[in-house]
């Protein structure tokens, strides 16, 4: 009996500490969102001393690893398959923005890109697309 009640504590904090480690990895990406877009509409619509510019800079990038940091530490708590998935994902995502940047340089030498379309800034955007459609593809590959 107690052999049982200590199996069933251990795998109550299990699911805590997975449900903890989801949920702060979401919050921190909401933290990195909320910084990273009022300090691209700063930086690209307001003027700035150098150092001032380089510290607004600076806190998406802090807040990007603060969440890169704790998304790493939730995948310890995943399962098998969801560790599959997100790996997926992230392959699939990396690959598409790779191909992207390849075919833009490709066309940079052509004279044909448009930075208008496919800037810096807008990379960020196809990542994030391109790792969400990994996420999708491989989800519904293992009914996670």
């Amino acid at each position: 009996m107690f052999t049982y009640l200590c199996i069933d504590k251990t795998m109550r904090d299990m699911e805590q500490s997975k449900k903890t480690a989801n949920l702060q990895s979401v919050v921190f990406a909401l933290i990195y969102g909320a910084t990273y877009l009022p300090a691209t509409l700063l930086l690209k619509h307001r003027t700035f001393s150098l150092p001032v510019s380089v510290i607004i800079a600076m806190v998406p990038i802090i807040t990007f690893a603060i969440f890169i940091f704790k998304l790493i530490k939730a995948f310890s708590v995943m399962d098998e398959v969801q560790q599959r998935v997100q790996l997926e994902a992230v392959v699939i995502g990396f690959s598409l923005t790779a191909m992207l940047i390849m075919f833009l340089f490709l066309l940079s030498l052509c004279n044909i890109s448009n930075p208008a379309w496919f800037g810096y800034a807008h990379l960020v955007g196809y990542c994030w697309l391109f790792y969400f459609i990994g996420w999708f593809v491989s989800r519904k590959k293992y009914g996670a």
